[in-house]
């Protein structure tokens, strides 16, 4: 499974069908316009950073902070 599809299942936990969307965003920002399968673990801190803004306003505080450390421990993968 590639690093993208595990940040999008786990994206899905948190935001259901929207999950896809929001998750291309995030990453098409962090890569700076490249296909958003192409993030690597390097970008994680980025992604991270990006979903504490912006998560919050459709999925509460508590949700950010669980859905956020989800994708820190992607960063072990190598």
């Amino acid at each position: 499974m590639s690093l993208y599809d595990e940040v999008l299942e786990i994206a899905r936990e948190y935001m259901g069908i929207a999950a896809k969307d929001y998750i291309d965003r995030r990453c098409r920002i962090v890569l700076r316009g490249e296909a958003p399968e192409t993030i690597t673990t390097a970008h994680l801190d980025r992604l991270v950073v990006g979903v504490g803004m912006t998560a919050k306003g459709y999925i509460g505080e508590r949700k950010t902070e669980d859905f956020k450390s989800q994708l820190e421990a992607l960063k072990k993968r190598g």
